[in-house]
């Protein structure tokens, strides 16, 4: 079990814990924000913490040890995310409420796409309803989803080849969803470019049944963490479990049922690995 867990989740997944998403994350918010000033706010502080360890590790590596540690630790705290599968993300539309679909950051910021084009996050809890008071956040505004309309969305860029991933904005509470893909994500970028853990692995791992196995590479496609590997001689995919993510995307495509999800926490050798 991670630590977020132990600590969150009341005895089960913490995502998927109803206190997590609770309207006092708000109220929190706020209290930070008169207490400190907007210029102090922890999230833009955990980001500015993670640009200059990512510089240093090219101009400064002696430094980026120390600044990488500093950033996790601070991500941790306020602002970090954890991958889940399709139906993990759909269960959490059953807890959240309002949920609105918002334009991506970013996808914004690396490819410059247009609004209209960039409806991939979700926004969740009643803070949505003030969404006008940031309008650089929710560029292009916001589209309000019932649950229902949520799990069919989210169905459909599953198919498209997007992973989930949810964040916290203040640990516990989980206040967003991304579905994005590297090298596009910046959470995903930040973990495999640069080895800055503010997204977290998911609770399962992917094994593929060799017998089952047809060789089509579909899930060598999908996969955006490089787990997934082609055995020639074989013809059979392969996935490396200690470079899992648990998203899910390999067994959503796979038409022959061969991929399964495991617990991460019942093997030696992925359990520590978060």
């Amino acid at each position: 079990m991670c630590q977020s867990c132990v600590q969150h989740g009341d005895g089960g997944k913490w995502y998927l814990n109803t206190n997590n998403y609770a309207m006092k994350m708000y109220k929190l918010r706020k209290k930070e924000v008169q207490r400190k000033g907007a210029e102090a706010n922890p999230q833009t502080m955990a980001e500015d913490l993670i640009k200059e360890a990512i510089e240093a590790r090219a101009l400064r590596p002696d430094n980026f040890p120390m600044l990488k540690r500093r950033a996790e630790q601070l991500s941790l705290a306020v602002h970090f995310g954890q991958v889940v599968t399709l139906q993990e993300v759909q269960a959490i539309m059953d807890i959240a409420y309002p949920i609105a679909r918002m334009t991506c950051a970013c996808r914004r910021q690396v490819r410059g796409m247009k609004d209209r084009d960039n409806f991939y996050c979700m926004g969740l809890g009643v803070g949505m309803f003030k969404w006008e008071r940031w309008p650089e956040t929710y560029r292009g505004g916001v589209e309000f989803l019932t649950p229902q309309e949520a799990k069919e969305w989210l169905a459909e860029i599953n198919k498209k080849g997007m992973v989930h991933t949810f964040w916290t904005f203040g640990t516990p509470y989980i206040g967003g969803i991304c579905n994005c893909e590297y090298p596009v994500c910046l959470g995903i970028r930040n973990r495999l470019d640069f080895d800055i853990h503010v997204l977290r692995k998911g609770e399962y791992y992917a094994v593929v049944n060799q017998e089952l196995c047809s060789g089509c590479g579909r899930c060598l496609e999908r996969c955006q963490f490089g787990a997934v590997k082609f055995e020639v001689s074989r013809s059979k995919a392969i996935i490396d479990a200690q470079k899992c993510f648990g998203c899910g995307l390999c067994q959503t495509t796979c038409k022959n049922n061969a991929i399964t999800l495991v617990d991460r926490n019942v093997s030696p050798l992925t359990a520590s690995l978060w």
